[in-house]
């Protein structure tokens, strides 16, 4: 950063124009709170909904945000379905090794890991989980 230079405009390749991301973080208070777990997630699609990219991070279990590969790897190619957005999750739980720096117990977060995950992934393809749903009357 120079006090001389101005920013004139940024290129976005248009490769990125058809991809979803989500940013989910667990903290504890509602308001400004550092991250006790954060997923970061991208895809993109194809018009029959096949997955051809996939980037999963996690933050806040480790030193620096860890990419997890082989977790990503699982989605390309694939449509992606509530099975495949389990078998994901539980890979990158797998990955996950939460530093202890919280109130929060280890193994609280490694399961919490799968939970966002999940929530993640399903947004980016438009599905809903099971354990989200809202009962269709009152209970």
């Amino acid at each position: 950063k120079r006090s001389d230079e101005l920013l004139r405009g940024i290129l976005i390749p248009r490769a990125a124009f058809g991809q979803r991301n989500v940013y989910l973080k667990l903290r504890r208070r509602g308001s400004f709170d550092f991250p006790v777990l954060g997923v970061a997630a991208a895809m993109s699609f194809n018009r029959e909904g096949i997955c051809l990219s996939a980037k999963l991070v996690l933050t806040a279990v480790s030193s620096a945000p860890k990419v997890v590969e082989a977790a990503s790897r699982m989605l390309v190619g694939n449509k992606i379905t509530r099975e495949a957005v389990g078998a994901v999750a539980e890979a990158a739980a797998k990955a996950s090794h939460p530093v202890d720096n919280a109130d929060l117990d280890y193994w609280y977060r490694k399961r919490i890991t799968t939970v966002y995950v999940k929530r993640a992934l399903a947004r980016l393809a438009g599905l809903e989980l099971e354990s989200e749903k809202m009962p269709q009357r009152p209970i």
